[in-house]
C-alpha cells in the first residue's frame, strides 16, 4: 500500500494544478458531505492547506501564499548546492572543465525526476514537512546519494556506446547538457573531495598564495597525491577561488619545480597550465556572441580586458611558444577574438557618422535622434579603443590604427558641421539638433579627452544660450 505522504504529495499536486477558483468549489464541496474518519475526504482536506483558494460566492481578497520557496524548489536547489561554485551564466560553443552552464541544471533535474530515480524523488517530495523554513539539505542529501551512482553508470555506458549516448543526449536536450551532466555527476561523486579542498583553499587566491613553503602548494599536492581528484578539476577549484587566472600556471611551476615550460607541460602539473589556456579560449569565444545588447556589449569589453591580462601575464610567467600544443590552442584563441574584434571596429567611421546624423525639412530637425546607433557607435569607438590596448594580444593592430584615423576624422567633420548648424540655425525647436550634439561631445571625449571635449561643451551652452536670449 502506497505511503500516506506519497498519495498526499500527489493529491497537492493535483490540487495545485487547479484554479483557486476550482479548489474552492470541489473543497465546498467536499466539506458539505464531509462525515468523520472518510479517509479519501481526510487526505485531499489536509493537502489543500495552505493553497490559495478563492471562494466565488465571497468578496475577493488578496492572494495570500505561503513565504518562501516550494518544497520542490528547495530540494532541487539542496540537491545541486555542491554545484554551485562551478556554475556559470554563459553557455560558450567549447566545453571548459568545472564550467557548467547554470541554464543545464533545470534541465539535468528533470532528466533525473523522469528517467532515472522517479520513485526516490516522490519520496523525497513525500518528506515535506510542509513548513517553508524547514531545511531540505538532509533530504537532498539522502537523493543524492540514492541517484549519484546511476548517473554514473548511465554515463560510463553512454561514453562506451555511441547510441547509448545519443539517445541520452536526446533526452537531456542536446550536447550541450550532456557536457554538463558529465561534469556535475563528477562533482557529486565527490562531493566530500570538493569539499575537503574548498575547506582548505583560501577564500580568495592571490600570488602571493604560490610562494616559497606555501599552503596552497601543499594542499594541492596532497590531493594529487591521494588520488582524490584529477588535476584539471583541481585547477577548476582553485579558478573558482581567484581573479587571476595565471595563479594557477604559477602553481604548476611551482610544483614542477621548473620555469621550463616543456618540463612543466610533461609533468602531472601542466593539466594546471592547460587550465589557463582554456581560460583564454572561453573568453574568446565567448566574445563571438556579444554585442547584441547594453549588457552585452559591457560584458565584451570585459572579456577582451581579461583576456588581455592572461595572455600577457602568461606570457610573461612562461615562454608558451616552445610548448606547441599550448601555442597552437592561444594562437586559435587568438584569431577567434581578434575576428570578433574586427567585426565591430571596421565599421566603427559609419556607425559614428549614421549615429550623428540629423535631418531637416525647410529649415526644421525633424524626427528623432538615434539612440539605439549611437549606443552601437559608441561601443565600436571604446572596443577600438580598448583593442589599441590590447595590441600585442591580439592580430587587429594595422585594423586598428587605419579605423583611428577615419573615426578621428569622421568625428572632427561631424561636429563642425553640428556646432555650424546650432550656432546658424533660427528654428524654434532645435532638441534633435542638441541631442545630436552631446552625443558627439560624449564621442569625442573618448576618442580626443576631456580637454577637446570641455571646448565643444562650451560652444554648444554659449550656442543654446544665444538662441534662448534670441527667443525670450
Amino acid at each position: 500500500m502506497p505511503e500516506a505522504g506519497l498519495i498526499t504529495s500527489k493529491v497537492r499536486a493535483y490540487m495545485e494544478s487547479l484554479s483557486p477558483t476550482a479548489r474552492a468549489m470541489l473543497v465546498r464541496s467536499l466539506r458539505a458531505s464531509h462525515v468523520d474518519g472518510d479517509l479519501p475526504n481526510d487526505i485531499i482536506l489536509a493537502a489543500v492547506e495552505g493553497l490559495d483558494v478563492v471562494d466565488p460566492s465571497e468578496p475577493a481578497e488578496p492572494a495570500r501564499r505561503p513565504a518562501g520557496k516550494p518544497w520542490s524548489a528547495r530540494l532541487e536547489a539542496a540537491f545541486f548546492a555542491p554545484l554551485t561554485p562551478f556554475l556559470c551564466d554563459e553557455t560558450p560553443p567549447i566545453h571548459t572543465t568545472g564550467r557548467i552552464a547554470a541554464s543545464s541544471v533545470p534541465a539535468i533535474w528533470t532528466w533525473i525526476r523522469r528517467d532515472v530515480a522517479s520513485e526516490d524523488y516522490e519520496r523525497a517530495i513525500a518528506a515535506d514537512p510542509y513548513d517553508t523554513e524547514a531545511d531540505a539539505a538532509p533530504i537532498a542529501r539522502r537523493f543524492r546519494r540514492e541517484v549519484v551512482a546511476r548517473v554514473v553508470d548511465i554515463l560510463r555506458d553512454a561514453g562506451a556506446e555511441p547510441k547509448t549516448r545519443q539517445k541520452l543526449v536526446g533526452q537531456l536536450g542536446g550536447d550541450p547538457v550532456y557536457r554538463d551532466l558529465v561534469d556535475a555527476a563528477y562533482v557529486l561523486q565527490n562531493e566530500a573531495a570538493f569539499a575537503n579542498l574548498f575547506g582548505q583553499l583560501p577564500s580568495t587566491v592571490t600570488a602571493f598564495d604560490v610562494a616559497d613553503h606555501s599552503r596552497l602548494v601543499d594542499v594541492v599536492r596532497a590531493s594529487l597525491d591521494q588520488v582524490q581528484m584529477t588535476t584539471d578539476w583541481i585547477g577548476a577549484a582553485v579558478l573558482t577561488r581567484t581573479a587571476n587566472p595565471v595563479v594557477l600556471a604559477s602553481l604548476a611551476v611551482r610544483l614542477a619545480g621548473s620555469t621550463d615550460p616543456r618540463l612543466v607541460a610533461a609533468s602531472r602539473y601542466g593539466a594546471l597550465v592547460e587550465v589557463v589556456v582554456a581560460q583564454l579560449e572561453r573568453l574568446a569565444w565567448l566574445a563571438q556572441s556579444r554585442g547584441n545588447d547594453t549588457q552585452s556589449r559591457t560584458r565584451f569589453l570585459a572579456d577582451l580586458r581579461a583576456y588581455h591580462d592572461v595572455a600577457r601575464n602568461l606570457g610573461t610567467l612562461l615562454p608558451i611558444e616552445v610548448v606547441p600544443a599550448w601555442m597552437r590552442r592561444i594562437g586559435a584563441a587568438k584569431v577567434t577574438l581578434s575576428d570578433a574584434v574586427s567585426r565591430w571596429i571596421e565599421p566603427a567611421p559609419g556607425l559614428v557618422r549614421r549615429s550623428l546624423r540629423v535631418e531637416t525639412t525647410g529649415g526644421e530637425y525633424v524626427g528623432r535622434w538615434d539612440a539605439a546607433s549611437y549606443e552601437e557607435a559608441e561601443f565600436a569607438v571604446r572596443l577600438s579603443i580598448e583593442a589599441r590596448l590590447a595590441a600585442e594580444s591580439l592580430a587587429v593592430n594595422e585594423l586598428v590604427g587605419r579605423t583611428r584615423k577615419q573615426i578621428e576624422q569622421t568625428l572632427e567633420v561631424v561636429s563642425a558641421k553640428l556646432m555650424a548648424d546650432l550656432k546658424s540655425s533660427q528654428a524654434l525647436d532645435k532638441r534633435t539638433l542638441i541631442e545630436a550634439v552631446d552625443a558627439a561631445i560624449r564621442l569625442s571625449a573618448l576618442v580626443f579627452g576631456e580637454d577637446y571635449a570641455a571646448v565643444l561643451r562650451k560652444s554648444r551652452d554659449l550656442f543654446t544660450n544665444r538662441v534662448v536670449r534670441a527667443t525670450g
